[in-house]
Order: C-alpha cells, then structure tokens, then sequence
C-alpha cells in the first residue's frame, strides 16, 4: 500500500509539473435547417466541453433578394438563430464567425455584387466580432486566446472579391493580403488558426477553392510556410468534409479542414481530385469539425482533428505527434 501512494504521488507531481493546456474548437459550415437538423444535439453535447465554436460561412442562406433589405436579414438570423435549438447552442461556449457567400448576397457574389454594405452591418449586430477590425467595410482581423499561444485569423473572401475572368481578379483583395502578411509574420503564436470560407488546400481548381486563384494561393503557401508556428486552416462552404495536409518544399507542414455542411444539403465529392486529401473520399452526410490542441507554456505537443457527424461518430481524423 505504501508503495502504491508513494507511486500515486510522483505521478500526481509530473501531472502538475507538465502545465499542459488543452484548447478545444468545433467548427462548421453551411447551415439552412429548413433542410436537415438532426446534427444540432450532438453539436450541442459537443459545445458543452469545447471553448469555441467556429461558424465558418453561409451560416445562413439569404435568397430572392433578401440581402437589399436590412429588414429581411435581420429577420433571417431571427428565423434561423432564434429557433429554441439554436438558442441552446448560443448559450453555450464562446462563438465566432466569418461570412461566405449566402451570408454577403446572391450565390458566389463578389465585391461588386449589391446588398453587401447592408449584409455586413447585420452580420456584425449579429455576431459581435469582439477583436480589432482594420476596415469597417469587412471584419477582417485577429483574435489571440489561451496566453497568446494561439491566434485565431479571420478572412473576408467577398469584400474585395474580384471575379478570376476580370482585371485584377482577386480572391482577399491586396490590402487584406498585406495586412494578413504583415500580422501573421509578427504574430508569436504557437498555433495559428486561419478562417476561411472556401477551401484552401484542395488542389482541384474548381468551384470557389482558393486554387482557382492560383497566384494569390501560393502567396498564402509561401507565409504559411516561412512564418513560424503551425498553419491550421478551417474551411467550409464545400458540402462535403475532409482532411487536407500539405508538406511544402521546407518541410513545413500546413492543415485544412473542411467541415460542410451542418445542416444544409450534402453533395459528397469522392472522386474530386484533392492530391493532399489524408484520406478516401469525402463526407456524405451532415458533420461538424472537432479541433483539440495539447500543449504546454512553449510547446505544442499533439493535435487532434475529427470530422463527426450526427452520432458524434467520427467519419475522418488527423492525429499528429509534435
């Protein structure tokens, strides 16, 4: 029994020497419950241990002009976020948001599409972006948790928006690029976690992944790859989930995951071809993301990424070892 206690002891006393902290994020997309809601109460078992949730765009889906009238979109996020099983998730852990197309205006709208001023001011009565935002006309900007040991980076894929086929095409628009090089550079994060609406490291160039603006793509590479601490990227807007891992020519190992859609209608995407895709196939069913991060006061010891769907199984994971 002694030795027993005496064994209870040391391990207790390395417990506490570790000062390991656990930071845990759901995330997801594409949200019209008018179609399908039975992801919402594993979702909402989910947010009851995890520090945030992430709504990662068209986390409502504005139509027959809506998005002209702040009335009509006010009374969207009420339709929708008023509902008394998204009244429960709101109430539990802290939630965090960036736009997608059916949030801004008419599907894949752009810079020059009408109603955005108007959408933009909803958007941020309704979700309260709590960090510095550089231009008043978007809601760009970053946000550092747990210590400063990982920084969130929200990205506005429709403000500056140009399409591919004009002058200029553009896909952040070159003061959000330079505003995004300069911060994520300067940035001591451990972590830094990018939000975005369409994907990023999909090499399929086709819909709206980030791969269709091939240039601006490989700009982004180029920081994550160079810059210090661990590039995640959560996406959505897709309809389909995966798991994306990008080894660049420095070894550096950069992450997408894709979590679409929440309650939305799913188009799975099996033969898309995705190179860095870390699995087969894609989702076919309504999914949220799980991100847990373990680390100590100056290191990230593991990462954890899980796709689930409506039984909280989960349908893909990325576990790394750092």
């Amino acid at each position: 029994m002694k030795k027993f206690l005496l064994f209870l002891v040391i391990v207790l006393n390395q417990s506490c020497d570790t000062n390991e902290t656990i930071l845990s994020i759901a995330f997801g997309s594409c949200n019209d419950p008018n179609y399908n809601n039975k992801l919402l109460p594993a979702l909402s078992n989910t947010l009851d241990t995890v520090h945030y949730m992430v709504w990662l765009g068209d986390n409502i889906y504005l139509e027959d002009e809506e998005w002209k009238q702040k009335s009509l979109v006010e009374k969207k996020y009420e339709t929708v976020f008023g509902r008394p099983d998204f009244q429960e998730l709101l109430l539990k852990s802290e939630h965090l948001a960036i736009w997608d197309d059916h949030d801004a205006g008419p599907n894949d709208c752009n810079s020059l599409s009408d109603g955005l001023e108007t959408t933009m001011s909803c958007f941020k009565a309704f979700w309260k972006p709590s960090y510095s935002m550089p231009n008043k006309r978007s809601y760009y900007g970053s946000k550092l948790v747990k210590n400063g040991l990982v920084e969130f980076f929200f990205l506005d894929n429709r403000s500056f928006k140009l399409p591919i086929d004009s002058v200029g095409a553009t896909l952040f628009g070159e003061e959000q690029l330079l505003w995004l090089e300069k911060t994520y550079k300067e940035s001591k994060a451990k972590v830094k976690i990018v939000l975005m609406g369409g994907q990023f490291l999909n090499s399929a160039p086709t819909f709206e992944n980030v791969s269709v603006y091939r240039q601006e793509r490989q700009r982004l590479v180029s920081l994550f790859s160079k810059s210090s601490g661990i590039p995640i990227i959560l996406s959505g807007d897709r309809h389909h989930g995966e798991l994306s891992k990008l080894i660049t020519d420095n070894g550096k190992a950069i992450y997408d995951a894709t979590a679409s859609p929440l309650t939305a209608k799913s188009y799975p995407h099996h033969t898309e071809p995705n190179i860095y895709r870390t699995h087969s196939n894609t989702t076919e069913t309504n999914n949220f993301g799980l991100l847990t991060i373990k680390m100590d006061e100056s290191t990230v010891k593991k990462l954890d990424i899980r796709l689930l769907d409506q039984n909280s199984n989960v349908l893909f994971y990325l576990r790394e070892t750092l």
